[in-house]
């Protein structure tokens, strides 16, 4: 899907750049470079945000542990609070 993005950009960019004025081989390999220096910037950054994603839904998974083991604990405690206000 990448490539096919990258592609059709390149594309689009070349023809672009023919239909604005003449256009060297020279600049052409640097828009290609430039495309690739900018596909490989947003690879490097869905990875990272796939790295944030995984660590926030770790996060929330203990969050949602702690919650549960403090409403226990506070189950508990009330019974426990119940039992002696009882006798």
């Amino acid at each position: 899907m990448r490539r096919g993005i990258y592609s059709k950009t390149a594309a689009l960019v070349l023809v672009a750049g023919l239909l604005g004025g003449c256009v060297t081989t020279d600049q052409v390999k640097q828009m290609e470079a430039d495309l690739a220096r900018a596909q490989e910037t947003a690879d490097a950054a869905l990875a990272a945000a796939d790295v944030a994603d995984r660590k926030a839904s770790a996060a929330m998974d203990a969050a949602n542990a702690a919650q549960d083991s403090a409403n226990e604990c506070s189950e508990r405690c009330d019974r426990m609070m119940q039992k002696v206000m009882a006798k």
